[in-house]
């Protein structure tokens, strides 16, 4: 990238203000256990991903790493779920990073390994059905048909939620969760 297109140099102690530190420990604090210093850090201790642009704008930043929280920790869905839908996120937005970051994740959760090249390709939901779980498969759906249309359809929208057990809350922390999860492609790519 030209200069002036590049990301922000990496962040990092002691070079940060009062309000960048504190946000660079909640973050070392709260995601080292979750994806692993490996992807927390490049090789000179800066963060990767989303994380420096949070830094480098702690007050905002500070909000994102919340609403990533709640998504984790406060989520109707399963991991399994959620991650399916991060999964096709960020392969729509062509973010290794995501990829990176939420695989081992998914794994961990449940997600089929036969899935993965699949999920990664960006295969045609037919060919997810059968491999992945039933409200997986679903949730693929609707991630997917909203990834390419920008819309979702009255269809998928209705096998989604009958496949999510019916419930509104479901469905809404479907959609929040890939929202949250688009800004990271945005800040990094």
């Amino acid at each position: 990238p030209s200069p002036s297109s590049a990301p922000p140099p990496p962040l990092q102690p002691p070079h940060l203000s009062e309000a960048q530190q504190e946000l660079f420990d909640d973050i070392v604090s709260t995601r080292a256990g979750v994806v692993g210093k490996e992807a927390l850090f490049d090789e000179q201790g800066g963060l990767r991903g989303p994380w420096n642009a949070e830094v480098a704008s702690p007050h905002l930043g500070k909000h994102l790493e919340r609403l990533a929280s709640a998504v984790r920790h406060q989520n109707s869905l399963e991991p399994r779920l959620y991650e399916v839908a991060i999964l096709v996120v960020g392969v729509h937005w062509r973010a290794q990073f995501e990829w990176y970051a939420h695989e081992r994740l998914a794994r961990k959760a449940g997600i089929a390994e036969a899935a993965f090249p699949l999920i990664k390709a960006g295969a045609p939901a037919e060919r997810l059905r059968g491999v992945l779980k039933p409200d997986e498969a679903a949730v693929y759906s609707l991630a997917l048909e909203l990834m390419r249309t920008k819309r979702v359809s009255a269809p998928t929208y209705a096998a989604t939620k009958a496949a999510l057990g019916g419930d509104d809350r479901r469905m809404a922390d479907l959609c929040m969760t890939m929202g949250c999860t688009a800004h990271t492609p945005r800040l990094i790519n």
